[in-house]
């Protein structure tokens, strides 16, 4: 790298960890308008009827964002203004703490629709009285903007971290984490509308991803609504209400430790398919996506979930022969065999199913 490269890489570097660390600053500043300013509105004599008892519904938990950045995030992302690439390893030490956005996410549909609705003239008075520009709907926005803008600046930074350092799989890890927080939220509201399941979703993992499918079985073909969870694959039909509510009724699912996958099918590109062990007819359901990104993170994920469940098996494996005196010391072996998820053949029951799994 030349001097002048080198010049300009680390200005850059620079220019992306300052403006990470001072809009964190403003961030935090105007979540603190709003608690201090806004929510004591909800407590007074003047608030209207249809506003009374709603204050979680439209401020969400924005206090519990605010106490994390303010206490917590804020000091340790000042610490990787010397080593900017720590930034990665910064944002997946709190990762946990960042479902707090998929849940704010989650809610805020609800909330605008009460602003919209009720809140917008009462609010105002308080605006006025600020000399404020920007109305509580903007505040309230903040916080999905923030996790945009966290995207976009540790995007940036990946693309200057060099490959072999071992930073890089931090900041990588964290642009996925970012991304999947900004989604999960609308996720976890779709999920809310499912109707009719017969399984426990709450004991099935984390929801990873939803989204509309076109699913054939054999010769029949229809449109689904997959929720795919960590021990679960979901399949439901989309309803709409009397009252203009869209929900998904529940059809089928599939246990993802009983799940085969074969990642292409077809010409087009933008279709894989899930299939059991045994063949039996109706055995094979091909699904085809929106869009080949769609369908590329839909296999990605997929077939994480499989490798994480083959290599749990034979752990599991290992030990009840080591306990059963069939082995020597369990441990992890990777070497080729028919373990291994290219090869696998997994099976499941439809016996309780019938035939009637795209009804």
């Amino acid at each position: 790298m030349t001097t002048v490269l080198k010049v300009f890489f680390f200005r850059n570097l620079a220019l992306i960890t300052r403006e990470m660390i001072q809009t964190e600053g403003d961030y935090i500043r105007s979540l603190r308008l709003v608690i201090d300013n806004y929510l004591p509105e909800m407590t007074k004599e003047s608030v209207p009827h249809n506003l009374r008892g709603k204050r979680n519904i439209i401020f969400g938990n924005i206090e519990k964002i605010y106490y994390f950045h303010s206490q917590v995030f804020q000091e340790e992302l000042r610490n990787c203004e010397s080593n900017p690439f720590t930034a990665g390893r910064i944002f997946m030490e709190h990762a946990p703490e960042f479902y707090l956005y998929a849940l704010y996410n989650k809610n805020k549909p609800k909330c605008d629709a009460i602003l919209a609705e009720s809140g917008k003239a009462f609010f105002q008075a308080k605006q006025l009285e600020l000399q404020d520009k920007l109305d509580l709907a903007s505040y309230l926005l903040k916080p999905v903007q923030r996790m945009a803008k966290y995207a976009l600046l540790l995007k940036q930074l990946l693309q200057l971290c060099p490959e072999h350092v071992p930073e890089y799989s931090d900041l990588k890890a964290a642009v996925e984490m970012v991304k999947f927080q900004l989604r999960h939220g609308n996720d976890l509201l779709a999920m809310d509308c499912l109707r009719d399941c017969d399984v426990n979703l709450a004991e099935q993992g984390m929801l990873l991803r939803q989204q509309d499918f076109l699913v054939w079985q054999g010769r029949r073909k229809c449109v689904r609504r997959l929720f795919l969870f960590e021990e679960l694959l979901v399949l439901s039909k989309a309803k709409l209400l009397p009252s203009g509510e869209e929900v998904y009724q529940y059809k089928s699912s599939i246990k993802t430790s009983e799940l085969g996958l074969t990642e292409n099918v077809g010409d087009s590109g933008a279709k894989f398919e899930v299939w059991f062990r045994k063949r039996m007819s109706g055995g094979t359901y091909t699904m085809q996506a929106p869009s080949l990104e769609i369908k590329r993170q839909w296999v990605t994920e997929m077939s994480r979930l499989l490798w994480k469940q083959a290599i749990r098996n034979r752990e599991l494996k290992k030990v009840e022969n080591h306990q059963m005196g069939m082995g020597g010391k369990p441990g992890l072996d990777l070497k080729p065999s028919k373990d291994n998820i290219s090869d696998r053949l997994v099976s499941v029951s439809l016996a309780n199913r019938g035939e009637g799994f795209l009804d």
